[in-house]
C-alpha cells in the first residue's frame, strides 16, 4: 500500500505538471492511431465518425455498452493491446487534471488567493472579530439592499475563509499593502468596511483604502477618539464610528431605560434606523411635509445631512428646505422604497 501510495502521488503530481495542450494532442494521436489500426484490421462498422467516437469514449470510460465492439481477431487485438489501454489511461488523466484543476480553484478561494475584479456593487468588509465579525454579515446579508453583490472579506492572519457559504476572502500580509485591496475589486464596491484588530491596523486600512479613491462609502472604527479625528482631518467623508459605551451609560442614569432605546433603533429586531436620498430630480422639499409623508408609511423620520456638512441635522424645524440630493435618515421596521414617496407634493413653496 505504501508503494501504490507513492506510485499514485508520483503520478499526480507528473499530471499537474503535463498542460492541457500536451494531454490534447496525445489524445488526437491515439485517436487518429486507434482509427488508422482499426481501419488496417478491417473493422469497417467502427471507422464512421460517430460510431468511432462512440466507441473510444465508451471504452475509454469502461462503459462498454457492446453494441459496438471488433468483429475480427486482428480487430479484438488491436482493441485489447492498444484502444484499450490508451485511451483508459488518457480518460483518467483528463479526470486527474479536471479535479485537480476544480480542488485548487477550491482551495484558492478557501486560502484567500483569488482575484474578484469582475464584482461591482458589493461590500468590502476589512478585518475579522470572530463571532462579533459574523453577526456584522449576517446584520448586512439580513438587508437585501446591501447584499446584491455580497461581501469580500480582506483580512491579515486568517488562514481561511471563516464563512465559504457567505463571504469571498482575500488574505493579506498586511492592511497597510495597497496592491492587495485591488484583489478585493475595491474600485468598484458600494460600500468600505474597515474594522481591524486594533487603531493602528484600522488606520494602516483607511489610508490604504483612500489611496484608491473609492467611490464606495467607507466606514472605519476606532477605539481612540484621536485617531479617528486624524482620519477625518485627512479625509472627511470618511464615516468613523467608536464605541459609545460610556455615552449610553450616562444617558441611561439620567434618563432610564436611555440604552434600550438605543439598542432598537440600531438593532435587527425592532424598528431600525435607515437612510434614503432625496432624488436628484426632485425639487426642494419641507421638512414638515418631508415628517408627514414618512408617518404615512409607518416610519418616524429623524433628521437629514447634506453634502455641506458631515455632522447629520437631527429633528429640524417644519419650515427647514431640504435640497435634492440630501440624505435622510429615519425609524421603520423595514427599509422604504423612496420612489413610494410622493416628492412632486412635497415642494417647498
Amino acid at each position: 500500500m505504501i508503494v501504490l501510495g507513492k506510485l499514485y502521488r508520483s503520478l499526480r503530481g507528473h499530471l499537474r505538471r503535463i498542460g492541457w495542450g500536451v494531454v490534447a494532442l496525445a489524445l488526437a494521436v491515439h485517436m487518429s492511431a486507434s482509427w488508422l489500426l482499426l481501419a488496417w484490421a478491417g473493422e469497417a462498422k467502427l471507422l464512421g465518425w460517430d460510431a468511432f467516437v462512440y466507441y473510444y469514449v465508451t471504452t475509454a470510460s469502461t462503459i462498454g455498452y457492446g453494441d459496438l465492439s471488433p468483429g475480427g481477431a486482428a480487430g479484438r487485438w488491436v482493441a485489447a493491446l492498444f484502444v484499450m489501454p490508451g485511451a483508459i489511461a488518457l480518460f483518467a488523466s483528463i479526470l486527474a487534471k479536471t479535479s485537480a484543476g476544480l480542488l485548487n480553484f477550491w482551495r484558492r478561494h478557501q486560502v484567500g488567493k483569488m482575484s474578484y475584479e469582475d464584482m461591482r456593487g458589493h461590500t468590502v468588509l476589512i478585518g475579522w472579530h470572530g463571532r462579533e465579525s459574523q453577526r456584522l454579515v449576517q446584520l448586512l446579508l439580513a438587508d437585501t439592499h446591501t447584499d446584491d453583490e455580497g461581501i469580500v472579506l480582506v483580512a491579515e492572519g486568517v488562514a481561511e475563509n471563516p464563512l465559504p457559504d457567505q463571504l469571498r476572502f482575500v488574505a493579506v500580509d498586511s492592511y497597510a499593502d495597497c496592491g492587495e485591496y485591488e484583489r478585493a475589486a475595491l474600485a468598484t464596491a458600494a460600500r468600505v468596511i474597515v474594522h481591524a484588530a486594533d487603531d493602528d491596523r484600522s488606520l494602516a486600512a483607511v489610508f490604504a483604502v483612500m489611496a484608491h479613491k473609492p467611490a464606495a462609502h467607507v466606514v472605519a472604527h476606532f477605539e481612540s477618539a484621536a485617531v479617528a479625528q486624524l482620519v477625518r482631518s485627512h479625509y472627511p467623508h470618511v464615516e468613523c464610528t467608536r464605541p459609545l459605551h460610556v455615552d449610553v451609560i450616562a444617558r441611561a442614569a439620567q434618563d432610564a431605560g436611555s440604552s434600550l432605546v438605543a439598542g432598537e433603533w440600531l438593532g435587527a429586531g425592532g424598528p431600525t434606523q435607515f437612510s434614503l436620498q432625496v432624488p436628484a430630480v426632485a425639487a426642494p422639499v419641507r421638512a414638515g411635509a418631508l415628517a408627514a409623508a414618512f408617518r404615512q408609511e409607518a416610519a418616524l423620520w429623524i433628521g437629514y445631512r447634506d453634502g455641506r456638512t458631515s455632522a447629520p441635522v437631527l429633528n429640524p424645524p417644519d419650515h427647514v428646505e431640504i435640497a435634492p440630493g440630501t440624505l435622510l435618515y429615519y425609524l421603520a421596521d423595514a427599509r422604504i422604497d423612496g420612489a413610494r414617496l410622493p416628492w412632486a407634493s412635497l415642494a417647498a413653496d
